[in-house]
């Protein structure tokens, strides 16, 4: 029986913004995608949407931080992103308590253990379990491409940049995850997603779609991480104060 992969960007901080949440199946050489969400804007509704593809070895990567015990100032993960990635202006987000006391990410944690995912990357689950770990898409796509800076799609000023920056990503996808180890095989679906014309997106929409690119980009790290464990990738942080599961190794 094949593995399902799900990647997940979170709105985690409310629940009136967008998630994508992407879906593919497979083995150890690779996966398809077999459904991506469309328009979802609150917390239930991606933990529906998990729900009704989970599996008996489904594998959740989840951009968003799922620990968050420090009140102040950035969790330690996020420091040591920081000082290994910062050069290359991958440094993270700051979360605390002050500021995300009831954070929506903690809160789908906790949905998933109830749900009987397990949330402990550090164990061997890469066999037949259901299980989910934090992503950081910038430093794992540094990696993972070998690039000096990051892609630059996100948090830009004007909507050129940013259709130019999910261009060149889409361009790396195409060139390293669908002929990498393990690959993103391609069907009608991803041929959709990769090929959409952009030039006419705007506002809400071009949002929505880089939600939907980077929910790709988390289910391949859920599957790289399933194909490789340690061997390729690391923990940087813990589980007690946070942490992020990361490449070691470029495609």
């Amino acid at each position: 029986m094949p593995s399902t992969f799900i990647g997940i960007d979170l709105a985690w901080q409310t629940d009136k913004n967008h998630s994508g949440i992407m879906v593919m199946e497979g083995d150890k050489t690779g996966a398809e995608i077999i459904s991506f969400s469309k328009g979802i804007t609150n917390l239930e509704a991606v933990f529906n949407f998990i729900k009704s593809y989970k599996t008996s070895n489904t594998i959740i990567a989840i951009d968003a931080p799922l620990i968050i015990k420090n009140q102040t100032g950035q969790r330690p993960c996020e420091k040591l992103i920081g000082k290994k990635f910062g050069s290359r202006h991958a440094s993270a987000h700051s979360t605390n308590l002050d500021r995300y006391p009831d954070a929506g990410s903690v809160k789908l944690a906790n949905l998933l253990e109830k749900e009987g995912f397990i949330h402990n990357p550090s164990e061997d689950f890469f066999k037949k379990s259901s299980w989910f770990f934090e992503v950081y898409p910038h430093p794992a796509q540094i990696i993972l491409f070998n690039l000096n800076n990051i892609i630059k799609y996100k948090n830009v000023r004007r909507v050129d940049e940013k259709r130019n920056g999910l261009r060149i990503l889409r361009n790396y996808i195409k060139e390293k995850m669908l002929k990498g180890n393990p690959s993103i095989r391609q069907n009608d679906k991803l041929h959709g997603i990769l090929n959409l014309d952009l030039q006419t997106f705007i506002g809400k929409d071009l949002k929505q779609y880089e939600d939907v690119i980077d929910a790709l980009i988390c289910a391949y790290l859920a599957l790289f991480y399933w194909a490789w464990g340690t061997d390729k990738n690391e923990m940087i942080g813990d589980l007690e104060t946070g942490y992020i599961i990361n490449p070691t190794h470029p495609l």
